[in-house]
């Protein structure tokens, strides 16, 4: 009967699929959001978020499948090594939620729906601490900043008090032309004094007379003007 399913001895009720798919279902949409959410590198995927919410109930489902029989779950892994999965996760915080949405896909698939939800939730709110509180930065990061001048005769030195105003160091690392000598190219990694007054940082000096193209560049966000 459609309502009741009987494997190697353990009986599925059809409202006990529906149950732990569901359970995985919700567990997968808040591993998703919450990677959404926390997320600050610039390799946000759509497909990788469908896939965080996707990934559980699918491991849902096979657990129920494999039950207490091992030779079936030699099986599934026999017809699972079958598939080449070429998609390389470049970031190793990836790598975490993709166990995370197993992990909870496992624990819905076994009826532990207990250890589904504290466990999954617990890791979530300890995801959102971390991401609140910037574990692990390094507060003091140099930015990398570019902006084109036109040459004169103070040697394209325009800049200088803004970043008297604004900068706690400067660097120089690259000086390139462009145009046949027209326009000079600079590239300095900079740290400010006030990290929360880039943007002002940026738009002073974008609007100063003879600078044009200035852009600032950390690991986590692009800031132009």
């Amino acid at each position: 009967m459609l309502s009741d399913l009987v494997m190697e001895g353990q009986r599925y009720l059809l409202v006990d699929i529906l149950l732990n798919v569901a359970i995985a279902f919700a567990l997968g949409v808040a591993v998703a959001i919450t990677y959404r959410k926390t997320h600050k590198a610039f390799n946000y995927s759509v497909s990788f978020v469908n896939t965080l919410v996707i990934m559980p109930m699918v491991t849902a489902i096979v657990m129920m499948v494999i039950g207490n029989n091992l030779a079936r779950a030699f099986g599934l892994v026999g017809a699972m090594s079958i598939i080449r999965f070429r998609t390389v996760i470049k970031d190793t915080r990836d790598i975490a939620f993709v166990f995370l949405a197993l992990a909870s896909g496992m624990a819905a698939g076994t009826g532990y729906h207990l250890i589904a939800l504290a466990g999954t939730g617990f890791v979530i709110l300890m995801i959102i601490a971390l991401y609140a509180g910037n574990f692990g930065s390094i507060r003091s990061q140099n930015l990398l900043l570019r902006f084109s001048v036109a040459p004169d005769e103070r040697g394209s030195m325009i800049h200088e008090n803004i970043f008297r105003k604004h900068l706690k160091k400067s660097s120089l690392v690259n000086i390139q032309t462009r145009r046949q000598g027209e326009i000079i190219e600079l590239s300095y990694f900079v740290r400010l004094k006030a990290p929360e007054r880039v943007r002002e940082f940026i738009q002073e000096l974008g609007a100063t007379e003879g600078i044009e193209g200035v852009s600032l560049i950390s690991m986590e966000e692009t800031a132009e003007a």
